[in-house]
């Protein structure tokens, strides 16, 4: 298997979506539709929409439609970034500091400098949190089977 792979098809939803704008995305990648059209997900953006998985690529300089398919809900292989923990199935996973990439979940902390901006990125880290393991992934793992 795969990044961009359906792994069960009970329960999964696929809906067209146009591309923001000099986007490129990859299949397998997780988006966000900003309002502008989809592009690979970010923290901040995993707050404010519903985080997908592309089912294909898309080079916004060499197509003509920037339409793709995504699934919006079902059980996928999604890109996970190396290194970022070993997800157990049924944890929780969140966009890692790479854009389009999953990690395991690790709630946020202010730290001990507690102003607005440390709390707001707690705030945003633990409210982006999305779906959860469908299977065990190792640390050094590049795909992730996730629920979405």
């Amino acid at each position: 298997m795969t990044a961009g792979d359906i792994l069960k098809t009970a329960g999964l939803v696929v809906e067209s979506f146009t591309v923001k704008a000099n986007e490129d995305i990859e299949k397998g990648e997780l988006v966000v539709n900003d309002g502008n059209g989809i592009l690979a997900a970010t923290v901040a953006l995993a707050v404010v929409g519903k985080v997908m998985m592309a089912l294909e690529d898309h080079d916004y300089s060499e197509e003509s439609t920037h339409e793709i398919t995504c699934a919006v809900y079902g059980c996928v292989e999604a890109q996970k970034v190396s290194g970022s923990g070993a997800a157990k199935k049924g944890q929780k996973l969140m966009i890692s500091a790479t854009a389009g990439e999953c990690k395991l979940f690790v709630k946020g902390d202010v730290t001990a400098t507690v102003n607005q901006t440390t709390v707001n990125a707690a705030l945003d880290n633990n409210a982006g949190a999305f779906g959860a393991a469908a299977a065990d992934s190792l640390d050094a793992d590049t795909t992730q089977k996730l629920w979405l």
